[in-house]
């Protein structure tokens, strides 16, 4: 067993010259990776500098539905980070070229990235890209919180990778499919994304019938747009796939307004820029989205304090 686990701890064990899997984002959702794999692989946790490194060596707490685990990380900047078997990119859209870079450089088997969005044309040829639907998020202590174990699709010749999460507790396949299931899951994020952000809501508000009713009109405009990608579903089903992600999801602040509320850039253009440019491509306006792009937008301005136009 590659690293020491109690009830309260797990901390990471030797420093190695090479590890099974490095995750490249220590934001919430690639520290429960990082914890989750390090029960059954050795794992490096690389974050943007030495000092946030170090900042991961000294600890961060991770809460589950068994209770809440401190952990200590092989934490590492990009510079200083080893070689790894198996690169998985965890980070927010707009950080996807560094994070891309590191990760090519440092796998030995393959790299996949697992973000939200479409970000394909900023990933060197070499990293693929995959989904997850595990959530996490921080919590106003700073604790993170797995939020849902989810499902993870990685693409054909990631069976091993696919393996090693499964047997953390964060259920993998590889997958024929994953264009199917990308789309799918880019469907999602273009409704609930960009309309919780707007709304200042949980994904649950979006049931309430003015919101749904605008849900729907989402839906029916973006689905000519992703038939063309080869997303093989009508309108009424595409509906439904949204519609039961928001209500299982209904308590969940989406990762979109977290960032507005935060003041961050928010993954708008991986999200809505791409369905937007894919639309222009079929000679399709999408009023709509385009109206939640730029309110969106207009939102990440104000939020950092700078006028909504220059």
């Amino acid at each position: 067993m590659p690293t020491r686990w109690t009830r309260k701890s797990w901390r990471g064990s030797t420093v190695k010259s090479e590890y099974e899997v490095a995750i490249i984002g220590p934001g919430a959702l690639g520290r429960v990776f990082a914890a989750r794999l390090g029960l059954v692989a050795e794992v490096a946790l690389v974050a943007r500098s030495e000092e946030r490194a170090a900042a991961l060596r000294a600890g961060y707490r991770l809460r589950e539905a068994g209770g809440e685990v401190h952990v200590f990380p092989n934490a590492y900047g990009p510079e200083s980070a080893p070689r790894a078997r198996w690169a998985v990119v965890l980070v927010k859209t707009p950080d996807t070229v560094e994070a891309g870079r590191t990760a090519a450089r440092l796998a030995t088997a393959g790299a996949v990235s697992l973000q939200n969005g479409w970000v394909d044309e900023l990933l060197p040829p070499t990293v693929r890209q995959g989904a997850t639907t595990v959530a996490a998020k921080f919590e106003e202590d700073g604790a993170v919180r797995l939020v849902s174990e989810g499902n993870t699709w990685l693409p054909p010749g990631f069976e091993e990778l696919a393996r090693t999460l499964s047997a953390a507790g964060l259920p993998a396949e590889a997958s024929s499919e994953l264009a199917a299931v990308r789309l799918r899951k880019l469907a999602v994020n273009l409704v609930v994304n960009p309309l919780t952000a707007v709304l200042n809501r949980p994904t649950g508000a979006l049931l309430e019938p003015p919101a749904w009713e605008l849900v729907g009109e989402l839906v029916r405009e973006m689905a000519p747009v992703l038939q063309a990608r080869g997303l093989a579903v009508g309108e009424e089903e595409l509906l439904e796939l949204v519609g039961g992600v928001i209500r299982a999801t209904a308590a969940n602040t989406s990762s979109m307004l977290a960032d507005v509320r935060a003041g961050r850039r928010t993954e708008i253009e991986e999200i809505t820029g791409v369905l937007l440019r894919w639309g222009s491509e079929l000679g399709l306006e999408l009023p709509r989205h385009r109206a939640l792009y730029h309110l969106v937008r207009a939102l990440e301005k104000v939020d950092r304090g700078q006028p909504l136009q220059q």
